[in-house]
């Protein structure tokens, strides 16, 4: 899907933004433990206007606009959920009829939103539908989060429920994470207070938060192609770049050719969502499924592109590894599952 020119000068402004907000010494600052938010980050963002974009009845950004921004989030490796934040509070209670989005803004009104991928939640609601127990092993943007939404089993059926980190029977722990840039949060209930989403609200949440995380994805991958390819224009062997190998060409070639097609598919999964909602599900589900393989497959072969200093601490590509591989861990590709999911989807297109 080509962008508009509306897009692109979108994608323009935030790139420019992420390249002066997000530099090396505040990601490191994160690899060391520093969790306070970053000073200006959020600021600048709400500068940016992309609070009147993205939220309010007549807001003039879609889904679409929002994949531009996790795709961004993910090239500069944000240590924020800003696009999370708009999902949550903006584009999603859009698509919604209008009194499930009116009860769903005022529970989530007093605080911002985590979320659990639907492999990371074991809840169950009680028979009462009110009471929700279980464990949430971990969640995005949990960090400060007054909220989170994790996938419960109701009668059989996945249902995102929505629950207080600070509410009765709900006990949080703080979490080693794989990606060193955000910290974790995991949960257990014990008869805790939730709200719960209808199921078409239910898949609608889940379709949007995997697509948009195929975005950041494919914005990892971008970026992480960007430095190899830098790299190999410079460094030399044998008097000449390593660039001008052949071998390393055709790495590089595939990798670019798998990065493109995830964006390509993400982008498609996004503007699915308004202009093509019977598409909505399966796209939105192939799209992360070829995100959980490609950003962490692209991302080494730009680590074996640089040679032994890729792999060292003070380089900052095993960053971008990192967050491939969180994704991937989030959004497991097993054959068994990815059927399951699509055969749901197809069953709700048709």
């Amino acid at each position: 899907m080509e962008l508009t020119q509306d897009q692109l000068e979108l994608q323009d402004l935030l790139r420019g933004f992420f390249a002066e907000q997000v530099t090396q010494s505040l990601l490191r600052g994160r690899v060391e433990g520093a969790e306070a938010p970053a000073d200006g980050l959020a600021e600048g963002l709400a500068a940016l206007g992309l609070r009147e974009g993205f939220c309010g009845p007549d807001a003039p950004y879609s889904a679409a606009e929002l994949g531009i921004l996790a795709t961004e989030s993910g090239a500069c490796l944000l240590p924020e959920p800003a696009w999370e934040r708009m999902l949550c509070e903006g584009v999603f209670p859009r698509l919604l009829p209008a009194d499930e989005a009116k009860s769903y803004l005022a529970w989530i009104q007093d605080g911002s939103l985590g979320v659990a991928p639907r492999e990371c939640s074991w809840l169950k609601l009680d028979s009462k539908g009110k009471a929700l127990s279980g464990e949430v092993s971990w969640c995005f943007g949990g960090v400060g989060a007054q909220k989170v939404a994790a996938v419960a089993n109701v009668g059989g059926a996945e249902r995102v429920a929505l629950f207080d980190t600070k509410g009765s029977g709900v006990s949080e722990r703080t979490l080693p994470s794989l990606d060193l840039t955000v910290s974790l949060r995991g949960y257990t209930l014990k008869k805790a207070q939730a709200h719960v989403l209808s199921e078409e609200a239910s898949a609608l949440f889940l379709d949007l938060f995997e697509l948009l995380k195929a975005c950041e994805a494919y914005g990892v991958s971008r970026r992480a192609l960007e430095i190899a390819c830098e790299y190999v224009k410079t460094r030399e062997q044998f008097g000449v770049p390593v660039g001008g190998f052949q071998a390393v060409q055709q790495k590089l070639a595939d990798a670019y050719a798998a990065s493109e097609s995830l964006g390509a598919l993400a982008r498609f999964a996004a503007w699915a969502v308004e202009a093509s909602p019977e598409q909505r599900s399966l796209t939105a589900r192939a799209a992360v499924s070829h995100a959980s393989v490609t950003a962490a497959t692209v991302c080494e072969t730009a680590m074996q592109c640089l040679g032994g200093i890729g792999f060292t601490w003070e380089h900052d590509l095993h960053l971008y590894l990192r967050r491939a591989k969180a994704i991937q861990i989030a959004f497991p590709n097993s054959e068994a599952r990815s059927r399951e999911l699509i055969e749901r989807a197809l069953s709700r297109g048709a």
